[in-house]
């Protein structure tokens, strides 16, 4: 998730809202106008003045509008340009928000508890635990693929099930190496793999495998990597794809059921929150 605080009120989504007929075209220049800040500021390191706009940009998001204007909006020539890009700029800010925060919770006296989106982590894990049980997934052993600088979401789960065996994969070397520092802090026994995810060695014996919202690019990144992975892991294992619905998808790629069982899975359940979670889940079985 993005710098998002979903406590604040956004006085732009309260008075668009009162003008349905108008909605659309007003959505499109405000997504418009925040593409043209964000792509145009030198660095998006948190700060005020990113954080406020990354902010707007989630809140806009979350919002729950009627599915004409989002396909509107979401269809129109202008977003469909820019939607990847804004993505681009999501993980960017997304990756380096996290770094500040595990260099801060690394190296300073502080409880996870301080970084200021916990709840929206700890949410969205709860979430995905309590579905996985659900459909009776195993989370004996557990692979996070995108675990990043910050992996909170690991981490979560450790605490709540301190017997199972969880890895962590990322390519990004200096989230590995910050995050490892915030691992032995903490004294959470998590194995980290600092590699290209499709060469992880232990697909095929792991019971649950955890893919993060920016692992591929678009759909068809995602299905690619989805197919290689699928042919690792043993039959029955169970994936869970985080993904994005209605607006969120300016911010995350989605991932449609018959996409995932094109590559091997049976979609067993697929959940899209409409509260402050930006991320949907997709839980697939290997066939």
């Amino acid at each position: 998730m993005v710098h998002h605080q979903p406590k604040e009120q956004n006085i732009c989504l309260a008075a668009i809202t009162k003008s349905r007929q108008n909605l659309p075209s007003i959505l499109i220049k405000e997504i418009n106008q925040l593409y043209h800040e964000l792509s145009g500021l030198s660095s998006l390191s948190p700060n005020e003045h990113v954080n406020a706009l990354f902010t707007k940009l989630v809140q806009l998001s979350i919002f729950s509008y009627d599915q004409d204007t989002i396909q509107q909006v979401l269809m129109h020539p202008s977003i469909v340009s820019i939607t990847p890009i804004l993505r681009s700029l999501a993980s960017q800010g997304e990756y380096l928000l996290e770094l500040h925060w595990a260099k801060e919770l690394a190296t300073r006296n502080c409880k996870l508890e301080r970084f200021v989106y916990y709840k929206n982590y700890k949410d969205l894990i709860q979430l995905e635990i309590h579905s996985l049980l659900g459909i009776g997934a195993s989370l004996n052993r557990v692979v996070f693929i995108g675990s990043g600088p910050l992996p909170l979401s690991s981490i979560l789960m450790y605490q709540a099930y301190p017997q199972a065996c969880i890895h962590n994969v990322d390519r990004d070397s200096h989230s590995i190496f910050i995050s490892n520092q915030l691992l032995n802090k903490l004294k959470v026994k998590i194995e980290q793999y600092h590699m290209d995810a499709l060469d992880y060695p232990h697909f095929d014996q792991v019971d649950t495998v955890i893919l993060a919202a920016l692992v591929g690019l678009d759909a068809i990144e995602k299905m690619n990597f989805l197919k290689v992975i699928g042919s690792k892991m043993k039959q029955g294992a169970v994936l869970l794809v985080r993904s994005a619905h209605s607006f969120r998808r300016l911010l995350y790629p989605s991932l449609d059921p018959f996409e995932v069982n094109s590559c091997g899975f049976e979609t067993m359940f697929v959940l899209h929150p409409h509260n402050d979670v930006v991320n949907s889940i997709l839980i697939a079985k290997k066939l």
